[in-house]
């Protein structure tokens, strides 16, 4: 009887210890859970960094009349009437090259 209660007394230990490590909130899960909210932590860090730039943006383009001018400018293509605009076609590379090169132009 003895023996009975000892066996019993370990399977539920084991039992127990599978579960602490592999059930479904077991430690294996609270490890890929808490790396999760590291990488999520972290990206929200970067987000708050980029939140906080564009905030300071905003009140630089608010304030300062010269940094929206440039903005304007910049982004939009303005020019003054005494400037001119030079609009340069970016390289295609294989524009003028035939697209299979085993064919011969015909005449």
């Amino acid at each position: 009887m003895r023996w009975l209660g000892w066996g019993l007394s370990l399977a539920l230990l084991v039992y127990m210890a599978w579960d602490l490590i592999w059930s479904k909130h077991g430690y294996l899960v609270y490890r890929a859970e808490h790396a999760e909210v590291l990488r999520l932590q972290e990206q929200m860090g970067a987000m708050q960094q980029q939140r906080e730039k564009l905030a300071g943006d905003i009140l630089r383009l608010r304030k300062d009349p010269k940094a929206l001018e440039e903005l304007v400018h910049r982004e939009l293509g303005y020019v003054y009437p005494d400037e001119y605009m030079l609009i340069v076609p970016q390289d295609k590379g294989n524009s003028g090259q035939m697209e299979n090169k085993g064919e011969q132009a015909k005449p």
